[in-house]
């Protein structure tokens, strides 16, 4: 975990709800009946701090829903599961979604700084290295674009975050595509009963500033949030020396800091029609844009607007729950490219493009208990989307027009079957049939430059996913699972093709969808409600990988790889020493590696790029008083290659983080955090980390 696992909220209980409370609970296997809708509040059911505070309700805090899509004790999940929760998030340095994942095991979380565009602040799970093999949902809604599978995650500030659910290993059993190396959960906060307002401001190195509002309540029936911020900074030189030096030293003054200005608003309406019917709305907005990268009049290295809009009804039973999702996702993308050669290099810009996707979509849902020992979920869900590709020339090509469209739909339904068996055997079998269609088209104005429409193409995938959980004794749990997963190739590594300084980077309409085989075996120890150590070792084994190989110089292929196989190990523990100590840490071991490539047999045996050897990450947190505490954190990051041949690699780095923060009273926090503390220089996945970054902040509620 990214910090102690313990959740000790300091705010009573935010997962639960004091409305509709006398509704029978469609409870955890063999459990005694819970308040459903409390559990349902804490997770979004289906759509999907300080650390010695007061205890929270044990039964709803150890309670997720990403790993089997219904409320389950996270004890009896076979599955490697990692949950940050709210009073974790409050006690985080965090500023985005992902710096949360930063300590999760199996998860390398590549961002280096909030200012980083989201574009390079990739998330790769189990050894698999690009972000669109790691589905990632807000409230159980998909957020990898279809252009690329990359993620925003500056669409929510993490103050809108309740809980994160991270669920590690093959999950297209229930999720379909992109759920190869696993599913993150981002699960948003539920109004409570009265009404809370709040404000705070932070500032910090690189002239950073960041500020916003946020108003939530309940009364009666009704509830409401609403919130907005802002981050602004100036950024700093992420540019790498050998970047550097590729440029002709006439024109080098013009590479500069890339800054950001990211804007957020969000709201959500949430109302309970009766004890048995609830229905929530929920908008929000980001517009993410990025500053500097060239200094050239006009220049946009990168702006990108996104709202996401849902409906989500929900209707209970004694013995059932179903749910209803309805959403869409817009989103726009501006970006620029520099002239690269000649008297005009690096001080005209040399193309433009936008980048526009639509995703329709509804998901719906059942789950139904049986019985005390059995529980089946029943569901499925459909997708639409398109991406539209338009490149003005400018002065690179003047009078050069490219327009890429990509279409694609989804459609699939799966079946999950819960079962416990005695005392000590948990079974869950799930399976999933994905039907899909992709199509698209590229018109050029260029004489000469292929034209015309990619012919349509459609198929489909079943995913089979076993897990089984033996309770060695009340404190230890031995699971396994196995499972198949898959992924269909992004719109843009079918359709699109795009230059990036001096290289050009192709698409190929020929890609298949790559197919996965996931295993994995884990021993978890439970110190009571202390803390906790979990083990797992895991194996995959993929076939048409979808991979970027150099062809020469300036030309990059998108091509199928025959066989890569991932395995490695995890660990994770957290432990409450006192009431004024708690430790935690993970660690990570990850060995990625081409097995077959008929293409190019060079690679064979080489190393996935991007994707470290070794992780780890060690946190303390200090109880200094009532009102004051403290946390260090270290962390450390192994060699990553950058070469498909693994000719070049980033180096390893290690940081080490402290921040302090401080109740100055009921209404009033603060909070000073040094994040790479020793001013370490070294480089995230092609882009230079920013060094020492000092922040401070305030909040205040009224």
């Amino acid at each position: 975990m990214p910090f102690a696992t313990f959740d000790l909220a300091s705010e009573g209980n935010p997962v639960s709800r004091t409305v509709n409370t006398h509704r029978p609970a469609l409870r955890p296997l063999a459990k005694s009946p819970t308040t459903l809708r409390g559990v349902a509040c804490l997770s979004l059911l289906v759509s999907s701090g300080a650390l010695f505070a007061a205890e929270r309700d044990a039964q709803l805090a150890d309670m997720v829903v990403t790993a089997t899509k219904s409320a389950t004790s996270i004890r009896e999940v076979p599955a490697s599961v990692s949950v940050i929760t709210r009073a974790q998030i409050e006690n985080s340095p965090a500023v985005t979604v992902d710096q949360l994942l930063q300590g999760v095991p199996g998860v390398y979380a590549a961002r280096m700084d909030a200012s980083s565009p989201n574009r390079i602040a990739q998330t790769y799970s189990r050894g698999l290295s690009g972000s669109g093999r790691t589905l990632v949902l807000i409230d159980g809604i998909p957020m990898n674009v279809l252009f690329d599978g990359q993620v925003d995650w500056s669409q929510l500030k993490t103050s809108d975050v309740e809980r994160v659910e991270v669920v590690r290993g093959a999950s297209s059993g229930l999720y379909g595509g992109n759920a190869m190396g696993g599913v993150i959960n981002i699960i948003t906060r539920t109004p409570q009963a009265g009404t809370e307002r709040s404000v705070f401001g932070e500032y910090g190195t690189n002239n950073t500033r960041n500020y916003g509002a946020s108003i939530r309540g309940r009364s009666g029936n009704t509830g409401f949030t609403l919130s907005g911020s802002q981050l602004d900074s100036d950024g700093y030189d992420m540019w790498t020396a050998a970047q550097k030096l590729s440029v002709a030293a006439a024109s080098r003054h013009k590479l500069i800091a890339m800054g950001t200005k990211k804007t957020n608003v969000a709201g959500k309406l949430t109302h309970d029609i009766d004890p048995d019917n609830v229905v929530d709305v929920s908008l929000s907005y980001l517009d993410d844009i990025n500053t500097g990268f060239y200094d050239i009049s006009g220049y946009v290295p990168q702006r990108r607007e996104q709202w996401l809009a849902s409906a989500r009804y929900r209707h209970f039973t004694d013995n059932s729950e179903t749910t209803l999702v309805l959403y869409n996702r817009l989103g726009k993308q501006w970006a620029d490219s520099p002239v690269t050669t000649g008297g005009s290099a690096y001080n005209a810009i040399g193309s433009s493009a936008t980048y526009d996707d639509n995703t329709l979509g509804i998901t719906a849902q059942s789950a139904i208990r049986l019985s005390d020992a059995q529980q089946i979920t029943i569901g499925g869900d459909y997708l639409d989307g398109n991406i539209d590709v338009y490149d003005n020339g400018i002065a690179t090509n003047p009078g050069r027009i490219t327009n890429r469209k990509g279409y694609v739909t989804r459609t699939g339904l799966f079946a999950q079957d819960e079962i416990k068996l005695g005392s000590s055997w948990i079974a869950n079998v799930a399976g999933r049939i994905d039907y899909w269609k992709t199509h698209g088209s590229l018109t050029d104005t260029l004489a000469g430059q292929p034209t015309g429409t990619y012919p349509e193409r459609k198929g489909s995938e079943f995913s089979p996913k076993i897990s089984l959980l033996y309770k060695l004794a009340p404190q230890i749990n031995l699971r396994a699972s196995a499972g198949k997963a898959f992924k269909l190739p992004e719109q843009t590594e079918l359709y699109s093709s795009s230059k990036r300084g001096t290289i050009t980077y192709w698409g190929n309409p020929n890609l298949v969808p790559e197919t996965l085989w996931a295993y994995e075996t884990g021993l978890d120890y439970y110190f009571g409600d202390r803390g906790h150590i979990k083990t797992t070792l895991y194996k995959n084994n993929a076939k048409n990988f979808v991979y970027s190989i150099t062809r020469d110089a300036t030309n990059n292929d998108k091509v199928n790889i025959e066989g890569v196989e991932t395995q490695g190990l995890e660990l994770e523990a957290a432990y409450k020493l006192s009431d004024v100590v708690g430790l935690s840490g993970a660690y990570t071991y990850n060995d990625s590696v081409i097995t077959a490539f008929n293409r190019n047999p060079a690679l064979v045996g080489k190393q996935l790029t991007n994707v470290p050897k070794q992780h780890t990450f060690l946190r303390a947190d200090l109880n200094l008083s009532d009102a004051t505490q403290t946390f260090f954190t270290w962390n450390y990051v192994g060699t990553r290659y950058a070469a498909d041949n693994n000719s070049s690699h980033y180096r390893k780095y290690r940081t080490f983080d402290i921040g302090v923060s401080r109740h100055f009273s009921a209404d009033l926090d603060g909070r000073l955090t040094v994040l790479n503390v020793g001013d370490s220089v070294y480089d995230g996945n092609g882009y230079m980390a920013p060094g020492r970054v000092v922040t401070a902040s305030l909040k205040y509620k009224f």
